[in-house]
């Protein structure tokens, strides 16, 4: 059987190598290259060779090669799965078996359907040395072993072959191609991998049999035969230098030439000088090469006069292989004092090595450090030192960069000695095969010069090295100085206007010898030096300064000299010297210099200094930067200060960042902007500081009403304004801030009545333009304005007579409600004023928001008044607006529990803002998602803060958290808003706001959904918050408003629309608090002993006595027949101010008895029996006394007080037989109950507030008490007390809250409901204590109070006393107070002078002084404060607001006692006491008696025992003490202090929103408001143009006073009175006329009538005008300026003219006014301005000056014009004003003007009628005596010419009258009329005439005598080509 078996054996080997023979034959034969080579150079990317393997099922696979390579990374081998059918092979997913080298070391790995195993060995493989690998796969067990070089071969068993159950049917390599590829792979293999560069070669392949055979690879793309070397290509490549070959290229290293260049070609080395605050890097390699060296080189030369600097930094950490553990690596080498010092770091061992002396001398010094493996070798000038490292691992893994030359924020590493820059020069500067410095010159990027942008070659003295100063905060901070001769010198550089240079401390000695601490400070003060000294930091002190002429802010150098010395400061900047200063003799330096910013530091950042200082010379010794910048900053000695070489630049020319006039402040790297003066904040203050209306302030916390400041476009262009806010509107239930706008329309103006005209209103509101007002109506929720009109026979006539404009333009025809269709009307119905004309009113509150607010008002007045009185009145109230469109609650949504939440579209741009309500103390509140891994989420993460978190590409940008003001979890909504700028964050949470700076972006976008309410991961867990349990509302992003109710639909569980909170209105009682459930509610009862039920409705407190303590006043009841009950739980609460009495006492039928009382006023005593003894506990009750409610839990182990908890530590045993009737005999019993001789049946007793008579010598309880409870059963105390004497129901309080003020102590009157107070303890005095115990001296009042000090009090020496005082002062010094001894002639006296407080004592025979010097003379209570203890006393004196802060002035004094001090005197001295005292206090002439307020004087002899304690101002107002006497007049009471009331804001302060507490806007006022009347435009009859004068012309005006009809419309006398109303060209003002008033106004008009006189004479002299004319048929009685029908008001533009008719008779149907035209110039013009109004005199001759006429009756008509000289109708103006004049000359002669006929002027004759060419005959109307002269308007209503200014109009007017005389036969008036075809206006039948372009003067023809003989009017006939007369 065995040899058979043996047999087959043999037989089945020698099929299988027959097999592989032929495969191998065939595989040769199909080869592309058939001749294996000696190897591969692989140069490329995408270089790779490859051949395909014949394997079978149990096929072992090797693979053998060599490598050389300088790359640490690169693909080695692998064996791929060609492309599949993955039908066929469902089992196989991927596979991979590579071989590569990663950062250095050899990596194997085995990947089958993602099971990875991986082999790591070797280390520092790319060395550019030969390493031989051998990968063997034994296919059969799944094993690996893998060899490289000598190293002991590593194996492992395939996690893949474990895994998967048979790795053979996945892998069947009978129906699968593979491929083994070396150096790459092809592009369409799905694998990450680095290319190899470098060379293969030895490339063996093993199969089944142990034949390995080289490969001959059937793919080669772009591989090179062989090895190539590239430095064998060329001779002498690199000269005398070492060539290195890349495989892609060559390097030439040219390492200890002195050479270098790209072919050592250069003889000429690069040298640099670094200055200290420059330094290189070196880019070792890329951080995807990181790898391990086990040979490196690093070697410079340096040349240095300085005995410390960095010159190498290199360090890391060996992090690479499974095998090597992490090990420390550094080289690093420096100077130190002189020395050099190096270390390289092998892990723990640290080679170190010292070397040279006085290596600072400033030659060249060469330091080289070579590392081969184990050995170290530190070269100093040839000097060689030899290292070896005991450390296995020889390796050195550096960081990717290395700093030569120092550094920044070097980490502190073992081996750095010093950490200061190097200064001086390096040249030769190599990191292995490379030159630092002419990679640096050739710019090559691995290598980068730090720390300037400069790069200073060659080799320079390194001087003047700037210290610079980046930011604003920046200060360099010197002290140590106590020098009186002092002087300080520096050079200095900046583009700042305004900042600080140097600041200096000052001491100085004033007047009275004490030291004072001021300053000296130098400023750039608007580009020029200043000056400032400040004698005193701590009181007012006077202040010099003084400016030099030179300009220092002009990015130059300039030099500042400070020298102090003999008292006098001198200060030179650029050699130009300041006057001297004398400060004091005694004045020095104290301690602290400091420049670039204040020692202070009360000025704000941005005026620090922003420049370079260099050359800083201190008392003669230069202060070295490099040596102060080493030293740390928390030894304050600088602080942000840098060394940069000063690269200033004025960022304000190049950025213009700085928005809504932010002044741009020069940084170093950009710029700041100082907002101060504006109302923003922020980097660029973009953010405004003011919320937007009155709403969003109420929204974040303010609750008072008042005035604000508001932006209504938040950071847009529009200004903040002010506002008055009413704050608290309800609104559907929710509350809101109310935005009030007042205009300047009067209430009850009149604007109807016979005498006005037409008006037009245009109303003005305060401090808010038409934009603002937009803005508010836009964003408000709801507005409304209040309109009235009162009538009397004055119809409104809305829409026809009536019209309102809101500022959008819009015309509103409504009173109150509207209807859908906007129809005129009042509050959907007619107007009372349209139905009935007698006394009515129409009023209602317009409420359309976009129809508000109204801006102007039409007002037509009703031409058919059949009553004189008609008057109609117009009140339009102020705006008012609230709540907000965006945060409504009916956009809101409620999350009824933790689990739901909403998906929204993403945040995507924009600011985000929404509102939260809720009862959680945290909770995810909104959640932003990112498909990219960002993030931002809002969380609620304590009941009283929220935080907001970004994150964006995996660093977390911000992480803000804000804390409330209130708590957040109380159910009301709360404000969360995120604005978001390029640089800064504005995050916002109630009142709360705070900007965060974030890393620049241009946008901070997600792609993600915007989860609400909470977040749920896919996994299903939630976040470390909860979902929130609540509402949200108004949320705002990407720029709109987001009605979340529109995305809850029915479906989503625990989602609801709107917000339903349960607990508004609150449904607990009696206090409870509501929890709220948002779709439920509980009530958790604040008293759960008390208060009981669903709702906390039931209240045992209900139930309450008063005991009065009268003798039958208690409670006897017979509880229970149970005395077990005595052991269950006992309440109840009581209330009393009683020291000691009874308050139970219960017991039942075997003498077991409980027992509470009241003890020493502080203390309730439990007693209880141990069967027959006595026991009781005390509990410390602070505050029993007082009149408040306490309330007792009793239990069998413990007894709880107004919750606090006290365990009894008494025995409770029960006697339970055995009965007695004197149970305690050995026992102290305090209540002894009756006791019969015979045991009673079971009951339980209950004494409440007292027993019967004989049972206690306790006093009775008097007091109140409630709700006692013995277990489950109330006892009902009411009931019980039914015909009780002095027992009553109920509690009636007197003591309820503030009955007693300032401190008084209330004492209750039981059963009464009264008080009386007790003051004793207070400063007060009086029923309430509400007298303040003060009084008002002055000057001759004293209060005298002798008192009898007893024990330590009459010999005393810690004795204090205190008082409040108030003055303005006098010349003479003031005695305050005194006290003193009668007896032994001690005494303490406090004076005051204008300057200081004086304290004087004398004790014994010695006598102290001690002033306090300020200010106490200004009018503001003060107080003085005294102490001593033994030898030393305290006093101090400033504010009452400021006192408690204050520091006291100590002074050492004797230890002598004060003996029997007796009296006390207030207010000065009275002439007996003076004699023991100083001379001074009994001369009249230096010292007087107090003249102010004192207050609260309080003496306590013996400090630590203050039961007696002196109050001589209190007993003054009590007048209970006859020690008390008064000299002089009766001393008033006065109250120097105002407690509520803090010091404000300066006036001239901005006004701020705090950001700490939603207290309102302190101190902000509304700004003066005089903008007078509103304009009021007359309306144009006729043309219906408005027309308004410029304001400069109102002083010409006419005034006339028009009287009015006084009529009962329910208005004030005020508002009836006469009006003074003023015409100025359409406007009408109303103001009070005074008798000079009328005489200014009557010499005006007289002025004017002479002006316009004189005027008329030039005017006709020159007799040359162009006429156009108006005509309206019916009559209305108007003294306006008219505009033609068809012109509205509104839109006034120019139309073309009708066809032209011929009218041949111009009669008073066809028009009425008759206008000259003058041209376009509205100068002035012969002593008359245009547009002035003028009153004419009556004697004034038509003929002579033109007035205007009004529209004539309809029976004038009829009648035209009649020119008697040419005896026909008037056919032109020029005929009608002839007519005129002919006619005045008549009445002038006194005969009839039909009969008189002027003399005729040579030529003329007698003329008939011609119709044909005579036309248009005028008609005459009634005389007018006053002249309009007006402008026309374009639709804007701006004044317009049709001419040029520089046309001379005078020119014009004798052009026109050298016209005239080519008329033959017609006056000049005549000539004048005549029409060319220019000339020729035809108004047609609409009388519309052409667009008015010049000034007109209407003529008032009225006057004129109708002509009889024209009787009718000729007819007209209308023809398509003319008009012709029938």
């Amino acid at each position: 059987m065995d040899q058979g078996n043996s047999v087959c054996s043999c037989t089945g080997k020698l099929l299988l190598l027959l097999i592989w023979t032929s495969c191998y034959l065939a595989q040769t034969t199909n080869s592309t290259n058939s001749k294996p080579t000696s190897g591969w150079t692989f140069s490329k990317n995408q270089s790779y060779v490859a051949f395909s393997p014949n394997l079978t099922l149990e096929q072992d696979q090797q693979i053998k090669f060599s490598f050389r390579t300088r790359s640490p990374n690169g693909l080695l081998f692998c064996h791929l799965v060609e492309q599949f059918n993955q039908s066929f092979h469902p089992l196989l997913r991927n596979y991979h078996f590579c071989a590569e080298l990663s950062h250095g070391y050899l990596q194997v790995t085995y990947n089958l359907n993602q099971i990875f195993d991986v082999i790591k060995l070797g280390r520092a493989l790319d060395d550019d040395s030969w390493h031989t690998v051998d990968v063997f796969l034994e296919t059969t067990m799944g094993k690996i072993v893998v060899s490289l070089d000598d190293l002991p071969s590593t194996s492992r068993y395939l996690r893949a072959y474990t895994q998967i159950v048979n790795v053979k049917d996945i892998l069947d390599w009978t129906q699968l191609k593979s491929v083994v590829s070396y150096a790459g792979l092809p592009h369409s293999v799905p694998i990450e991998y680095h290319q190899f560069i470098g060379c293969l070669q030895s490339l063996k392949y093993r199969e089944l049999i142990e034949v390995t055979w080289e490969v001959s690879p059937s793919i080669v793309m772009q591989a090179t035969p062989g090895c190539q070397d590239l430095c064998q290509e060329e001779e002498n490549l690199c000269g005398e230098g070492r060539c290195v070959n890349l495989y892609t290229s060559t390097h030439c290293d040219c390492f200890s030439l002195k050479r270098e260049g790209e072919k050592c070609q250069n003889s000429d080395v690069t040298e640099i000088t670094l200055h200290g605050y420059e330094w290189l890097t070196y880019q070792l390699y890329s951080k995807t090469e990181k790898t391990l060296r086990d040979r490196n080189r690093f070697s410079l030369q340096f040349k240095s006069d300085r005995g410390s600097g960095v010159l190498l930094y290199a360090v890391g950490s060996i992090d690479a292989g499974e095998s090597i553990k992490q090990h420390h690596s550094h080289v690093i080498a420096s100077v130190h004092q002189g020395e050099v010092k190096a270390s390289v770091a092998f892990g723990n061992d640290i080679l170190e090595q010292t070397m040279g002396i006085g290596v600072d001398d400033d030659r060249w010094h060469n330091l080289t450090i070579v590392h081969e493996k184990v050995k170290v070798e530190f070269y100093l000038d040839g000097v060689r030192y030899i290292h070896e490292t005991v450390n296995d691992v020889y390796y050195l893994g550096l960081d990717p960069y290395i700093y030569i030359g120092g550094g920044k924020n070097f980490v502190q590493t073992l081996g750095l000695q010093v950490r200061q820059n190097f200064v001086g020069c390096m040249k030769n500067i190599y990191i292995n095969d490379y030159s630092i410095l002419y990679e640096l010159r050739s710019n090559i990027s691995t290598s980068q010069l730090h720390g300037s942008t400069e790069i200073q070659y060659g080799c320079h003295k390194v001087d003047n090295i700037p210290l610079t100063f980046p930011r604003s905060k920046s200060i360099l901070y010197l002290s140590g100085y106590y020098d009186s001769t002092f002087s300080v010198q520096f050079d200095f550089r900046t583009v700042r206007e305004t900042a600080i240079l140097l600041s200096v401390k000052i001491q100085t000695i004033d007047s009275y010898g004490y030291p004072v601490k001021g300053y000296f400070e130098v400023w750039i003060n608007k580009t020029l030096p200043m000056t400032k000294f400040v004698r005193s930091m701590y009181y007012d002190s006077s202040v010099n300064t003084s400016l030099l002429p030179v300009n220092i802010s002009n990015n130059k150098w300039h030099q500042l000299s400070f020298q102090l010395k003999q008292g006098q400061v001198k200060i030179a900047v650029d050699n130009l010297s300041l006057p001297s200063l004398f400060i004091g003799n005694d004045s020095q330096v104290d301690k602290i210099i400091e420049i670039g910013y204040g020692v202070h530091r009360i000025y704000e950042d941005f005026v620090g200094f922003v420049g370079c200082v260099r050359n800083v010379v201190i008392q003669g010794q230069y202060l070295d930067p490099i040596n102060l910048m080493e030293k740390p900053p928390s030894e304050g000695f600088h602080s942000g200060l840098i060394l940069d070489g000063c690269k200033l630049i004025d960022q304000c020319q190049v950025h213009h960042h700085c928005q809504h006039g932010g002044r741009c402040l020069s940084d170093w790297d950009g710029v700041s902007c100082d907002c101060s003066s504006s109302a923003y904040q922020g980097k660029y203050c973009q953010f405004s500081r003011y919320r937007s209306t009155c709403d969003s302030y109420y929204q974040s916390g303010w609750r008072r009403s008042g005035v604000y400041i508001i932006d209504v476009d938040g950071s847009g262009p529009v200004e903040p304004t002010y506002i008055n806010c009413q704050m608290g509107i309800k609104e559907d239930g929710d509350y809101y801030g109310q935005s009030v706008v007042e205009h300047n329309l009067n209430n009850h103006t009149q604007v109807r009545g016979t005498t006005l005209p037409d008006l037009m209103i245009r109303l003005t509101y305060r401090e808010m333009e038409f934009v603002e007002l937009q803005q508010l109506t836009k964003t408000s929720a709801w507005c409304e304005q209040y309109i009235q009109y009162r009538c009397v026979n004055a119809p409104i006539g809305l829409g026809n007579l009536t019209n309102f404009k809101s500022v959008d333009g819009t015309v509103v025809q409504y009173i109150g409600d509207v209807d859908q269709t906007f129809s005129p009307g009042c509050s959907k119905r007619a107007c009372n004023c349209d139905s009935d004309l007698v006394y009515q009113e129409d009023s209602g509150f317009n409420r359309i928001t976009s129809q508000l607010p109204i801006s102007e008002v039409s007002v037509y007045q009703f031409t058919d008044f059949i009553a004189p009185e008609s008057i109609g009145t117009l009140t339009i109230g102020p705006l008012k607006c609230w709540g907000n469109k965006e945060s409504l609650s009916s956009s809101a949504v409620t999350f009824v529990t933790e689990d739901s939440f909403l998906k929204l579209p993403g945040w995507i741009y924009g600011d985000l803002e929404f509102s939260f309500r809720t009862h959680q103390s945290t909770g995810l509140l909104m959640y932003q998602s990112s498909f990219n891994g960002d993030w931002f989420r809002v969380t609620l993460e304590a009941e009283d803060a929220i935080r907001m978190e970004i994150q964006i590409k995996g660093s977390l940008i911000l992480s803000e958290s804000l804390d409330a003001d209130k708590l957040l979890n109380d159910g009301d909504w709360h404000r969360v808003t995120l604005e978001l700028s390029s640089h800064e964050v504005r995050c916002g949470l109630d009142s709360q706001r705070r900007i965060v700076s974030i890393p620049f972006h241009n946008n901070i976008t997600f792609d993600g959904l915007l989860y609400l309410g909470g977040k749920i991961y896919d996994s299903g867990s939630y976040d470390s918050f909860p979902g929130l349990t609540g509402c949200v509302k108004g949320l705002v992003y990407n720029d709109r408003l987001r009605n979340l109710t529109h995305d809850v639909y029915d479906d989503m569980p625990g989602i609801l629309s709107g917000c339903r909170p349960r607990c508004l209105p609150d449904p607990c009682q009696n206090g409870a608090q509501c929890v709220e459930k948002w779709n439920g509610f509980q009530c958790v009862c604040t008293n759960k002993w008390a208060h009981s039920g669903h709702r906390c409705e039931i209240n045992i407190n209900e139930n309450a006595v008063t005991i009065t303590g009268e003798k039958t006043a208690f409670l006897d009841l017979r509880v229970s027949t149970n005395p077990l009950e005595m052991e269950e739980r006992i309440i109840f609460s009581f209330r009393t101010q009683v020291y000691r009495a009874l308050i139970f006492y219960m017991y039942d039928e075997l003498n077991n008895f409980i027992q509470l009382e009241v003890v020493e006023g502080k203390k309730l005593r439990l007693s209880r029996n141990n069967f027959q003894q006595i026991f009781f506990n005390d509990i410390e009750i602070p505050g029993i006394t007082k009149p408040n409610w306490k309330q007792v839990v009793l239990d069998p182990s413990k007894i709880t007080v107004d919750g606090k908890i006290t365990f009894l530590n008494l025995y409770n045993n029960k006697m339970e037989s055995g009965y007695s009737t004197n149970p305690f005999a050995n026992e102290a019993e305090t209540v002894k109950p009756p006791r019969p001789e015979v045991k009673q049946p079971p009951f339980l007793r209950l004494y409440l507030g007292g027993t019967p008579v004989n049972v206690t010598a306790l006093e009775k309880f008097e007091g109140c008490i409630r709700g006692f409870k013995i277990g489950g059963r109330l006892i009902d105390l009411q009931k019980k007390s039914r015909n009780i004497n002095g027992v009553h129901k109920g509690c009636k309080e007197g003591c309820t809250v503030n009955q007693c003020l300032n401190g008084g102590d209330c004492i209750e009157k039981w059963g009464e409901g009264h008080y009386e107070c007790d003051c004793s303890q207070s400063n007060f005095a009086g029923k309430r204590c509400e007298l303040e115990a003060s009084g008002i001296f002055k000057g001759q009042s004293v209060v005298h109070y002798h008192f009898q000090p007893f024990g330590e009090a009459a010999k005393t020496n810690t004795e204090q006393f205190s008082f409040i005082f108030k003055t303005n002062c006098t010349d003479k010094t003031m005695v305050m107070l005194l006290i003193l001894s009668r007896n032994r002639g001690d005494y303490i006296v406090i004076s005051l002078s204008t300057s200081f407080v004086r304290a004087l004592w004398k004790q014994g025979n010695n006598l102290f002084e001690e002033k306090l010097k300020g200010q106490f003379c200004d009018g503001i209570a003060h107080k003085f404060m005294y102490k001593r203890e033994n030898g030393q006393m305290w006093i101090k004196a400033a504010d009452v607001h400021s006192i408690n802060r204050s520091p006291w002035r100590k002074k050492f004094t004797t230890s002598m006692h004060l003996d029997d001090m007796d009296t006390v005197l207030v207010g000065g001295l009275i002439p007996r006491l003076t004699g023991m005292m100083e001379q001074k206090y009994g001369d009249p002439e230096q010292t007087v008696n107090f003249t102010g307020c004192i207050s609260e004087v309080t003496y306590i002899p013996v400090n630590r025992d203050r039961t007696f304690i002196v109050q001589p101002m209190k007993e003054l107002r009590d007048l209970k003490n006859g020690s008390l006497l008064l000299f002089g007049p009766e001393v008033l009471q006065c109250s120097p202090v105002d407690y509520d009331i803090h010091p404000m804001t300066s006036p001239t302060s901005p006004a701020y929103i705090p950001t700490t507490t939603a207290s309102p806007q302190r101190g902000i006022t509304m700004p003066p408001w005089d903008v007078g009347a509103p304009d009021i435009y007359i309306i144009g009859v006729g043309n219906n143009i408005t027309t308004h004068v410029p304001s400069s012309l109102i002083a010409a005006t006419t005034t006339t006073t028009i009287e009015q009809t006084s009529i009962d419309m329910g208005l004030t006398t005020a508002d009836q009175g006469p009006l003074n109303v003023t015409l100025i060209l359409g406007e009408i003002t109303t103001e009070d006329m005074s008798s000079m008033t009328v005489l200014i106004v009557s010499s005006v008009v007289t002025l004017m009538c002479l002006i316009a006189i004189l005027i008329a004479v030039v005017m006709r002299r020159m007799r040359t005008r162009y006429v156009t004319y108006d005509v309206r048929k019916k009559y209305l009685d108007d003294i306006e300026m008219k505009e033609p029908l068809n012109h509205s008001m509104e839109t006034y533009s120019p139309v073309p003219p009708p066809p032209k008719k011929d009218i041949h008779i111009a009669t008073w149907d066809e028009f009425s006014m008759v206008s000259a035209t003058l041209g376009p110039n509205r100068r002035k013009q012969n002593g008359v301005t245009p547009g002035k109004v003028h009153t004419l005199p009556a004697n004034l001759k038509n003929a002579e000056y033109p007035v205007q006429t009004t529209f004539l009756p309809e029976d004038s008509i009829k009648y035209p014009v009649y020119n008697r000289k040419k005896n026909r109708p008037a056919s032109s103006i020029s005929e009608v004003l002839e007519e005129m004049e002919r006619q005045q000359k008549a009445k002038e002669l006194g005969v009839d003007p039909d009969q008189y006929e002027e003399p005729k002027s040579h030529g003329e004759g007698e003329l008939e009628w011609d119709p044909l060419v005579d036309r248009t005959p005028l008609t005459i109307g009634k005389h007018h005596d006053t002249i309009y002269e007006t402008q026309d308007e374009d639709s804007d209503g701006k004044s317009r010419a049709t001419s040029s200014d520089s046309e001379d109009p005078l020119k014009v007017l004798d052009q026109q009258e050298d016209l005239l005389h080519e008329y033959n036969g017609d006056s000049g008036y005549e000539a004048e009329s005549q029409r060319n075809g220019e000339d020729d206006i035809d108004l047609g039948d609409s009388l519309t005439p052409p667009t008015p372009d010049s000034s007109k003067l209407y003529y008032d023809i009225t006057g004129v005598t109708e002509s009889p003989k024209c009787t009718s009017t000729p007819k007209k006939i209308i023809v398509e080509s003319e008009e012709q007369f029938v």
